[in-house]
């Protein structure tokens, strides 16, 4: 099979961008507008979000449930894992999140995990399918290695 072009990987690495940038700034058309005809997003705690007004009660729920916490946010991906699966590209890439603590006008790392995605090319431009927001806990990030990993010690020395 085939490896994904430069310009293929280029078009998906904006497609997050334009998520990235329509989610940080409040853009609710242009985060809609990035997903395929029946395409969903799965994002803790809401569940999977399908569909115009199931994304709107999404975004409607973390932009607006705790304002004095979302605006400033900045979501940072990187490190992509793209491989091509039949005319579609699956994705996986880390995202951080930075926050703008308002009250001190000071940011800090906020949070960190991965994306899972099926990207599809609708009318000539890359849409997501499915998109996966993963967030990282010692319960949830991914390891293969021991589970002692997981292990929290009570007193560090």
């Amino acid at each position: 099979m085939a490896k994904p072009t430069v310009e293929e990987r280029l078009d998906i690495q904006e497609l997050f961008a334009r998520y990235c940038w329509a989610l940080n700034t409040g853009d609710a058309d242009g985060y809609i507008d990035l997903f395929a005809k029946d395409g969903w997003v799965d994002h803790h705690p809401q569940g999977r979000c399908q569909g115009r007004e199931a994304m709107l009660k999404l975004l409607d729920q973390v932009w607006y449930s705790s304002p004095h916490a979302y605006l400033g946010r900045q979501h940072r991906p990187s490190n992509f894992i793209i491989r091509r699966e039949g005319e579609a590209m699956r994705v996986k890439a880390y995202w951080q999140v930075n926050r703008l603590e308002q009250a001190f006008n000071q940011f800090h790392l906020f949070i960190q995990g991965h994306w899972e995605a099926l990207c599809v090319a609708e009318d000539g431009e890359w849409k997501f399918a499915e998109l996966s927001v993963v967030h990282w806990f010692r319960e949830t990030a991914p390891w293969v290695g021991d589970p002692k990993a997981r292990m929290v010690k009570a007193q560090w020395g």
